[in-house]
């Protein structure tokens, strides 16, 4: 077996792992000045390979003597893939180690700051609304028994009592009432607190007007007021991404990482490898193959004329 033309492969595969080297440069330099272009690198990525390997591939197809089958193709491919990985993975533990030394944790923090942008994103659940009322509830009843502790008539602290529990009722159906077009947006997880806060003392301010002569109003604005602020730091985006963040992967050994990189990125060649090798065996086949193949032919139709004649 002629092995010249497999050097190419080789030749490329660590033209791959240099570029996937300088890509763990790029972005942590890109990392490092705050520069949010995560999709861009994985594209640019994805092109980089595929590039590498069509170019890999070529050159073994004009150094491969005769026509390069599929499989030898993919062969082909998947060398370049494994040497590119190879080079990677040894790169990875010089970079992580003596370059970018806290580059796990920085890439832990950025994964956690993107999956709490996933849930400022989402929707707020049925339960998760359900327990917001709950700590509304909560913290609506401990302020009303902190305005009723001051001395006041038993008349006066039911009316409080009703009043309050009036409020939470009708601010309660508010939020649960079936979302319209043009208040989904508010249950988006990220906008839900301010319009929350925002409905209760819309909620306060009817009652208000409706009861302002009441001598049991003044404290049942001063009740919801103080619980209003007091909900300034109840957060479902808070409570979700506390509750799940252990869900992000975090790769405390670094040799772990760095294996499941290299992992990736082997499968990533060896799937775009397929195309690039599907490519390369239905294209235009070599110049004088095909001219043997057309003497040939013609050499079978003359003998077939002069056997009819």
């Amino acid at each position: 077996m002629n092995r010249k033309p497999w050097f190419a492969c080789i030749k490329w595969g660590v033209v791959l792992g240099a570029a996937l080297a300088l890509f763990e440069v790029i972005k942590m330099v890109a990392r490092n000045v705050e520069y949010a272009g995560a999709k861009m690198f994985d594209i640019a990525l994805i092109i980089l390979m595929i590039v590498v390997l069509y170019a890999g591939v070529k050159e073994l197809k004009e150094k491969y003597a005769g026509r390069l089958t599929f499989a030898k193709a993919f062969l082909g491919t998947v060398l370049i893939t494994a040497v590119g990985s190879l080079v990677f993975f040894f790169y990875a533990f010089v970079h992580y180690n003596y370059i970018d030394v806290n580059g796990l944790q920085k890439k832990r923090q950025a994964s956690l700051k993107h999956y709490r942008e996933l849930i400022e994103n989402d929707t707020i659940k049925s339960n998760e609304l359900s327990n917001y009322l709950d700590t509304v509830h909560v913290i609506i009843s401990n302020e009303e028994a902190l305005v009723c502790a001051d001395t006041l008539g038993a008349d006066v602290v039911n009316n409080i009592h009703k009043g309050v529990k009036m409020i939470e009722q009708v601010y309660a159906e508010k939020l649960q009432a079936k979302r319209s077009l043009d208040t989904a947006n508010h249950y988006k997880m990220a906008n839900f607190q301010p319009y929350a806060r925002l409905t209760l003392m819309q909620t306060l301010e009817t009652y208000v007007a409706q009861n302002a002569n009441q001598p049991s109003t003044p404290y049942i604005q001063k009740t919801i007021e103080q619980a209003n602020a007091q909900l300034s730091s109840v957060n479902p985006v808070d409570i979700r991404y506390e509750q799940r963040k252990n869900e992000v992967p975090q790769y405390e050994k670094l040799s772990i990482f760095i294996f499941i990189c290299t992992m990736m990125n082997l499968l990533y060649g060896l799937f775009f490898g397929l195309f690039v090798a599907l490519f390369h065996y239905t294209s235009k086949k070599p110049v004088n193959e095909e001219t043997v193949e057309t003497v040939e032919t013609e050499k079978e139709n003359i003998e077939t004329t002069s056997d009819n004649n």
